[in-house]
């Protein structure tokens, strides 16, 4: 198969459906048998021929029949057909001349996405791919867009390259083209009456998966409940349609008891971790649900029931299985040389190979199979029973040709964007409204569904890891914790992947030794960080020094200037408290001279001989002298209090007697002193 071809078909045929010119998908399978009429030169052939050709030039493999009722309905004005034999009018070539060129503008555009795929992954890989590497990448980017299977490896970095241009319309329209191109030639490659569509008429019994289940009520998250809704309001549309002509459903969905297990261990190991028996693996997106907004283990049980009656209201059911699985054994896939043989297959490519797990899927194969009463090689549409889940385990076992039995039969289990994609060409939906369009069509659903399976997957890997770890002593519980809170980090529901976490998400996947990476990193954090909480310390001491040697020099300053002032101050106040004393002493000496005058004048008066001899001369009228100054005498001696100043007079006597006391003079300068501390605080 030339997978570039087909991509470029693909997208051609969906561009093309697109166009109003064309009316349905027969019309534009009919462009494209006359375009391999004219490349190939081959005016006169037939139906045989033209599906060889269509599949050589455009990698279709379209039944016969299909070509011939094509070439019988749309071609019937430019071709004359005689016994089986068809010959084109040579009119056509003015067609081909634009589907050609629409066919190169579209290759032309995926070798340039393709381009830049390659520079994307060689900048991630930090190295030049060789060409043989190249043409694995592109084999690879062409399985992915075709879903028919990819290595991790490129997986993870095809996916990656989609979300980082997501933003980008252009890229993501070419891209959808592809994609939406695949369902129109799937469906028509896998419809027997291509004159069918726009219905479906059989009955089909579907058991959902554990995660299915958990997806409609919206358990592993939005994007989960989206694809599961845009499958259920399909099964609706085609039950409402059934009912008004026969009374009943043709699409009954059904889980099985293994299911219904698996469920009822969920629940149970939702009840152990809120009693702390058990350790949340936070890439459980479902259990995560489960424990949100329960306080109390009976309230994780009030949530079960709620679960299971949620989804009876929704018509989804268990069916039960009452005889056991060996009692057919005409269909019990269940083998055990089957399954060595795909264990040392997939251990050979280095995989683990879950022994436990593979018989669980083969009893619910063997049920599926015995549903199907043994009968798988049949169309689709009337294969009666199928298994729908997103386990790539699963998937991968179902599509064996062992475990089918034969090569060309049916698997026993598919994906929900399968059966989606089934409904949806057969109910002739259409790709023209966008805003319609199933989640699961858009390839950046796609990437970030494969990156979050991923990255769930490694998260788990690594939750075992640090448990041994943790148990065998070479991790401490608080590298665990430390490694924990990563883990919990790590976007694990496809629309939490984004252009802003991609490239640490793909850092995560491609570094097996992440966390030690981390630890190592925290450590040396941790080393520089306490070095540097050294030298801020030692910096700081440094500054303190400083700061309280600058505040010990302007405390001094300070001290210098208060003792300056101060000193102007006790100079002053002393200067004025000796004044003020000064004078009262002279008030003193001035009182004290004033009391005695009559007394120096009674002295004078009889010590001054002319006085004294005057004083004789008057007599007897001498008396008068001496009552006045005995007179004022008294009237100083009595009423000098009246007179003069006593506190003046005091203190001017109290400075006379301390005028050599030197601790008089100390004390009254410490009392100016405190003074100035008094009126400065």
């Amino acid at each position: 198969m030339n997978d570039n071809n087909l991509i470029a078909s693909v997208a051609l045929f969906s561009e093309l459906y697109n166009n109003e010119k064309y009316t349905n998908v027969t019309d534009i399978l009919a462009e494209f048998i006359k375009g391999v009429v004219v490349q190939e030169n081959k005016w006169a052939t037939n139906s045989t021929e033209l599906t060889y050709l269509l599949e050589k030039v455009y990698d279709f493999k379209i039944p016969e029949s299909v070509v011939r009722t094509t070439v019988r309905n749309r071609l019937k004005d430019i071709v004359i057909s005689k016994d089986g034999h068809y010959v084109f009018n040579t009119s056509i070539k003015k067609d081909f001349e634009t589907l050609n060129s629409e066919f190169i503008s579209i290759q032309n555009k995926q070798n340039t996405i393709i381009e830049q795929l390659l520079n994307y992954i060689e900048k991630l890989e930090n190295n030049k791919i060789t060409e043989s590497e190249k043409q694995f990448v592109v084999e690879n980017f062409n399985k992915y867009l075709i879903d028919n299977g990819v290595t991790d490896k490129y997986s993870k970095y095809i996916s990656a390259f989609i979300i980082k241009n997501q933003s980008n319309i252009n890229f993501t329209t070419n891209l959808n083209l592809i994609r939406e191109g695949v369902i129109l030639y799937q469906g028509i490659k896998y419809t027997a009456d291509i004159n069918e569509l726009g219905k479906w008429n059989s009955e089909l019994t579907i058991f959902l998966s554990t995660e299915h289940l958990f997806n409609s009520l919206g358990f592993n998250g939005l994007l989960y409940k989206q694809i599961f809704d845009d499958f259920y309001n399909l099964v609706r549309e085609i039950n409402t349609s059934s009912k008004n002509k026969s009374g009943q459903k043709l699409i009954n969905l059904f889980y099985l008891e293994e299911t219904k297990n698996e469920i009822n261990y969920f629940f149970q190991t939702a009840e152990s971790i809120h009693k702390g028996l058990t350790a949340l693996d936070t890439s459980k997106t479902a259990m995560k649900s489960i424990l949100n907004g329960c306080y109390n283990p009976s309230d994780i049980v009030t949530k079960r029931i709620k679960f299971e009656s949620d989804l009876n209201s929704m018509g989804i059911h268990l069916k039960e299985f009452k005889n056991s699985i060996y009692d057919h054994p005409e269909y019990v896939v269940e083998d055990e040389s089957i399954m060595n043989e795909l264990k040392t297959a997939s251990e050979d490519k280095g995989k683990y190979f879950d022994e436990n797990l593979c018989r669980q899927f083969f009893k619910i194969f063997t049920k599926i199979n015995y549903f199907r009463g043994g009968e798988s090689k049949i169309n689709f549409e009337k294969i009666g029973h199928i298994f729908i889940t997103g386990n790539r385990f699963a998937l991968y076992l179902a599509h064996q040709s062992k475990v089918k039995f034969e090569a060309d039969d049916i698997p026993f289990a598919k994906d929900i964007d399968y059966i989606t994609n089934k409904f949806w060409f057969k109910l002739k939906k259409g790709f023209s409204d966008k805003s319609s369009l199933p989640k699961s069509f858009d390839v950046v659903t796609k990437a970030q569904i494969i990156l979050s399976s991923q990255l769930n997957q490694t998260v788990y890997q690594e939750y075992k890891k640090i448990q041994e770890q943790v148990k065998n002593g070479t991790l401490t519980k608080e590298s665990a914790i430390e490694i924990s809170y990563h883990l919990r980090e790590k976007p694990n529901k496809p629309e939490e992947i984004s252009i802003d976490n991609i490239d640490n998400s793909l850092e995560f996947l491609n570094n097996d030794s992440y966390f030690e990476d981390l630890l190592r990193e925290k450590e040396k954090k941790e080393q520089v960080f306490q070095q540097t909480l050294r030298k801020n310390k030692e910096l700081e001491k440094e500054l303190q020094k400083r700061d309280t040697e600058k505040m010990r020099l302007e405390t001094l300053e300070q001290e210098n200037k208060k003792n300056i002032e101060k000193a102007k101050f006790v100079k002053a106040s002393w200067k004025r408290y000796k004044k003020k004393q000064n004078f009262n002493l002279l008030y003193s000496f001035f009182v004290f001279i004033i009391t005695l005058l009559p007394i120096i004048i009674g002295f004078i008066l009889r010590a001054n001989r002319r006085l004294s001899t005057w004083m004789e001369s008057i007599g007897d009228n001498q008396i008068y002298i001496w009552l006045f100054l005995a007179l004022i005498l008294v009237i100083e001696i009595f009423g000098r209090s009246y007179i003069f100043n006593k506190e003046k007079v005091k203190y001017g006597w109290i400075w006379l007697t301390n005028l050599n006391n030197k601790d008089q003079r100390k004390e009254k300068i410490s009392e100016f002193n405190n003074e100035f501390e008094m009126n400065n605080n």
